[in-house]
């Protein structure tokens, strides 16, 4: 990583202010949260854009909550005739964007007011096709205003190069893309597929020429208890599907060895997660899927070795079926307990 000089209070003055912004929103039954989304949306300090609010046939009152900002002519709705899911929702935003850059903003969370205006004017110095920017997550119900931090960063702004990006979060709502390196039907997201925000990271990543990561916290995320990662449920399943999916897009570019190591280790940690976060009366389906998962993804892991818990667990998953079973439950229950010890230690 490099850093650039250049980005200061005064960015402002720099902007091109011809440059046009789509915003994408997908919306699907958050009718809580949309209003709180779409006022920190339109409550930007850069005026040329366009929100696109997409809404995907939400069965509550999403749709009754976003009318009061229809009235602002920067806003418009595009529904769908049936539910396709937040990939598709994205997708649709992507081809009715006619900005020049484009950014996505789920419609559960809150922006800071100056996620525009920083973005384009970084884009505008640098000639970034993606700018990176930090987040804050939030417990649902927590103040958002109390978050909020006006102070322009001391920081400068880091050219992000080579691997370094794919260790970056790959969230779709913390880039913001210039349109045109979104000009091929590979630049979509997955429809059908959660966690789909992957393989769309991967693949910007080899696109892109020109990265740059802002040193500010501009986007809030909302952690809503009935969230996928934390649901435990059979969503958890398509982490494998999407690294499937990730693997797929390494395989068509000229990847080196250390990006291979980054997705070797998420391989691993995917595992991971899934088999200590699913719920009991899945395990042994994860268990089945864990093994096919390792044995369809053999090439892409041999760049990394696991730490010892994950090889403690590879190697569980090579008893037969009942040990298998028998050894991870039984880590999984010394886990809270190790977790507890540790807090102990932190706190003496």
């Amino acid at each position: 990583m490099s850093t650039r000089p250049g980005f200061g209070s005064d960015s402002s003055s720099e902007i091109t202010r011809e440059s046009k912004v789509s915003i994408v929103i997908p919306v699907y039954n958050v009718e809580q949260y949309v209003g709180e989304c779409l006022e920190s949306v339109r409550q930007q300090t850069y005026e040329n854009v366009e929100i696109i609010v997409v809404e995907d046939c939400s069965t509550d009152d999403s749709l009754k909550a976003l009318e009061p900002h229809l009235a602002d002519e920067r806003v418009r709705l595009v529904r769908h005739e049936q539910n396709g899911g937040l990939s598709a929702a994205r997708n649709t935003g992507i081809e009715a964007a006619s900005g020049d850059f484009i950014v996505f903003v789920d419609s559960d969370d809150v922006v800071d007011h100056r996620l525009v205006e920083c973005c384009v004017s970084e884009a505008s110095k640098s000639g970034a096709e993606i700018v990176l920017y930090g987040f804050v997550p939030f417990q649902d119900g927590e103040d958002v205003s109390l978050l909020r931090n006006d102070a322009s960063s001391t920081n400068m702004p880091v050219v992000i190069e080579g691997v370094e990006y794919f260790r970056y979060h790959h969230f779709a709502w913390l880039k913001f893309i210039r349109l045109d390196l979104l000009d091929n039907d590979r630049m979509r997201f997955p429809v059908g597929q959660y966690y789909e925000d992957w393989p769309f990271h991967w693949q910007a990543g080899f696109q892109a020429q020109t990265i740059v990561l802002l040193p500010e916290n501009l986007y809030f995320y909302r952690q809503r208890g009935d969230s996928i990662t934390g649901s435990g449920g059979k969503k958890l399943f398509h982490i494998f599907s999407s690294q499937r999916l990730v693997a797929d897009v390494e395989k068509q570019s000229s990847s080196s060895n250390s990006v291979k190591r980054v997705l070797a280790k998420k391989i691993y940690s995917g595992i991971w997660f899934v088999l200590t976060n699913i719920d009991d009366s899945l395990l042994p389906e994860a268990i089945a899927r864990a093994k096919e998962h390792l044995r369809l993804m053999n090439r892409e892991r041999k760049f990394s070795t696991p730490g010892f818990k994950v090889r403690v667990l590879v190697l569980a998953m090579h008893l037969p079926a009942t040990g298998s079973k028998i050894v991870i439950r039984m880590i999984r229950k010394v886990l809270p307990m190790l977790s507890k010890h540790r807090r102990a230690i932190r706190r003496n």
